[in-house]
């Protein structure tokens, strides 16, 4: 499911997403926008597993840590 930040952190708190497929970009471009920005409690993740990229992109497959 593609969101915006707000969306996302809705359904992570109601603990609605399996699994999450980030695409990690090494640019720096000021400010940003913080994804995770709108959550209330530390989230903790399992890394299944990461994919380097030759442009530099690294793509983190992680799944939710349930108590």
């Amino acid at each position: 499911m593609y969101g915006g930040a707000t969306f996302d952190s809705s359904l992570i708190e109601a603990g609605l997403i399996d699994e999450f497929h980030l695409l990690i970009n090494p640019v720096a471009i000021g400010s940003g926008m913080a994804i995770f920005k709108d959550l209330k409690e530390v989230q903790k993740f399992t890394m299944i597993k990461s994919t380097p990229f030759d442009s530099g992109i690294a793509e983190l497959h992680l799944e939710p840590k349930r108590n």
